[in-house]
Order: C-alpha cells, then structure tokens, then sequence
C-alpha cells in the first residue's frame, strides 16, 4: 500500500506527469525528453531517476544513449487500487446525522455555537 501511495505521489507531480505522457507514446533519450519538456538534461534524469527508484520507468541502453519506458502496470495497478477506495459505497455516511467521531464532544460543542450565532 506505502509502495502504491509513493507511486500515485510521484506521477502526479506536473514535470514527471508530462514526462510520462511523453514516454507513454514512445521510449527516448534524456536529451529528447529536456528539449521536449524544455527543461535541463539534468532535471530530466533528476526526475527519472526517482521514477526508476519506484519502478515506474524502466531503461535500455540503445546504442550510446539510454531510453526510457513507462512501467504501465504498475502505474495501472496503483491507480486501480485508487479507484477502488473512490468507488466504494460509504456506509452511513448521511449529512445529516450527528457526529459518530471520536472528537463528538467537539463537533456537537461546535454545533451549538453555530446555531447561538445564527
């Protein structure tokens, strides 16, 4: 679950979601990725080398350069996970209800507060 967090954690952050969209339509080389991005060589391998940490890219050497790809499993595994808990009916979850927390001593303080200043 942690190792799921960390991957929805990393591809949603908006350099390594757009880096992703590109290595979804084809594999490429640092240099191709920072002249798209518009965005150092240096920053791209920053950023991919977290990604690779997680497992999200993976690499081969093709020649003198390294391309990488997008581990889609896993990615699709994480977001499964993610739609499952999204998509899971709430049991007794009405508005409308008192508090059930363990903070209901507040929450029903806070309730009476509101209803004097109305």
């Amino acid at each position: 679950m942690k190792d799921k967090v960390k991957v929805l954690h990393l591809v949603t952050e908006p350099t390594r979601f757009r880096l992703l969209e590109l290595l979804t339509q084809r594999h490429y080389c640092v240099r191709v990725l920072a002249i798209r991005l518009g965005i150092s060589e240096s920053a791209v391998s920053q950023h991919l080398s977290m990604l690779k940490k997680y497992g999200i890219v993976t690499s081969k050497r093709i020649g003198y350069q390294t391309h990488y790809m997008v581990n889609r499993a896993l990615i699709a595994d994480a977001l499964q996970e993610m739609m499952q808990l999204v998509s899971d009916p709430v049991v007794d979850a009405e508005p409308e209800e008192k508090c059930s927390c363990e903070f209901m001593p507040e929450c029903i303080r806070q309730e009476g507060t509101r209803k004097k200043g109305k």
